[in-house]
């Protein structure tokens, strides 16, 4: 295959739902403010993931779609899940490349992470990628592109070939949508792609630009192309639910660009994975360590105080520290009690995915890590360290610290995972956690509505 045209566009979509269940339940709450329906995944899947699959549109963009939400649409609307991974396969056979790409699983900030736990989200991602899809992906969308070496380095290992980071994420200017290599300290290499700023902000951000296809091929993607004398890709990375949820009819936009726009004007639709394979040639670029696309200051909107979000941002801190001691905890008291029982804690843990993907049963799984035959007391211990675990993931979704305040949903629900794992820890070892977390949970206190987290969890923890 060789570059046979001189305007390639790729417009790629991150989609990503939080696990909105309580975990306690298993049920998610109704929502204030996503009327008519339930909750937040019915409305934006009512708005934009099932009319994007009914027109087809995955078939012609890149995108990446987050575990969270591939397990909340087969379970509620597995029509549209089937129309999304149809249109994977649909693409694969008639453009010889697949657009979907994989995602880390709790869409954590895999910099943020242990390394332990960053080789599980990723496996996860991966392995449940996988199962939706029946292939193994080429490309992993890190969410909100937070990266830094040791985060490359465990893409690489699992076998992945490339991902798409934010232009100021690379250590010196680079061509935006210009495929780069990124050189690993073990010698490995990674692909990356840069979208580009510019028209990947005005997208997202001006929704003027978008009204009309034929307007915005004139006026924003043409003079992309103007001058130049080689081949060039221009890439537009934005959220998924911009399309038919943030940006009403957006669905309908992409079809008009795709369907009737961009062959009068000479620009050929590709994705990621088929431009990589035309160009093997790539210059190397260094990565700016732990950055992202949503926060310029690194990934202090995740850990700590900075301007992308308003009033005390000390909760940030309070809320991580006291999540990574609980993780020290927890897994201290799992490998104490597994001891003995399995092979490799931690290799059980990664292929734990199969289990909650039902690709096997609890017995299957313990048939493959068990050391013995385990007494069906030991079994229950296991499978209960293993949920423990799950939640325990869980609890580091990244939207617990994206937004401004301890008191919104989303902490909230990541507090509440994190009882649920701990408790599930207590039923597995008899230790006694729950006391000294809520403890640090009190001392985290909303700057808005002046409660604290641990306050704040209450209502979710009392419906257990």
């Amino acid at each position: 295959m060789t570059l046979t045209h001189h305007r390639y566009l790729c417009i790629h979509g991150h989609f990503y739902q939080p696990p909105r269940e309580n975990p306690f339940t298993g049920a998610i709450p109704r929502e204030p403010g996503a009327e008519p329906y339930a909750n937040y995944n019915e409305k934006i899947n009512a708005e934009c993931y099932r009319p994007n699959a009914q027109l087809f549109n995955f078939r012609r963009i890149s995108f990446d779609i987050g575990p969270t939400l591939t397990n909340w649409l087969h379970r509620h609307d597995p029509l549209t899940l089937t129309r999304i991974v149809h249109s994977d396969h649909w693409a694969a056979r008639h453009h010889g490349a697949s657009p979907a790409m994989a995602q880390g699983y709790h869409h954590s900030i895999l910099p943020l992470d242990s390394a332990r736990d960053r080789r599980t989200q990723v496996r996860w991602g991966i392995r449940d990628f996988q199962y939706r899809f029946s292939r193994t992906p080429l490309g992993l969308w890190l969410p909100e592109t937070a990266a830094d070496l040791a985060t490359l380095e465990t893409l690489a290992a699992e076998g992945i070939a490339y991902t798409i980071l934010a232009p100021w994420q690379a250590a010196r200017p680079v061509e935006p949508g210009q495929p780069y290599t990124i050189a690993l300290p073990s010698g490995r290499t990674i692909a990356a792609f840069f979208y580009d700023r510019d028209l990947s902000g005005l997208i997202s951000f001006h929704p003027d630009a978008t009204v009309s296809a034929p307007r915005f091929v004139h006026d924003h993607l043409l003079p992309r192309y103007a001058g130049a004398g080689a081949p060039r890709l221009v890439l537009i990375a934005s959220d998924g639910e911009l399309y038919g949820h943030h940006q009403p009819f957006r669905d309908l936009f992409l079809q008009d660009l795709f369907l009737h726009r961009l062959q009068p004007a000479g620009i050929q639709p590709i994705t990621p994975e088929g431009y990589l394979r035309l160009v093997p040639e790539r210059p190397v670029v260094p990565l700016r360590e732990q950055t992202s696309w949503s926060c310029h200051h690194g990934l202090e909107r995740w850990r700590g105080a900075c301007g992308c979000t308003a009033g005390d941002g000390s909760w940030k801190a309070a809320l991580r520290g006291a999540f990574n001691d609980l993780r020290d905890q927890i897994d201290g008291l799992t490998e104490e009690a597994a001891a003995g029982l399995l092979d490799d804690v931690w290799a059980a843990r990664d292929d734990y995915i199969d289990v909650m993907l039902h690709v096997t049963g609890p017995a299957g799984w313990l048939d493959r890590h068990a050391r013995h035959a385990l007494t069906p007391a030991q079994a229950q211990r296991v499978l209960t360290l293993m949920e423990a675990q799950r939640y325990r993931l869980a609890m580091y979704a990244s939207c617990a610290w994206f937004w401004d305040d301890v008191a919104r949903i989303e902490p909230r629900n990541a507090i509440a995972n994190a009882l649920q794992a701990l408790r599930l820890v207590e039923n597995a070892t008899g230790a006694r956690l729950e006391f000294d977390f809520r403890a640090r949970l009190a001392r985290i206190v909303s700057w808005r509505t002046r409660q604290s987290a641990a306050e704040i969890v209450e209502p979710l923890a009392a419906a257990d």
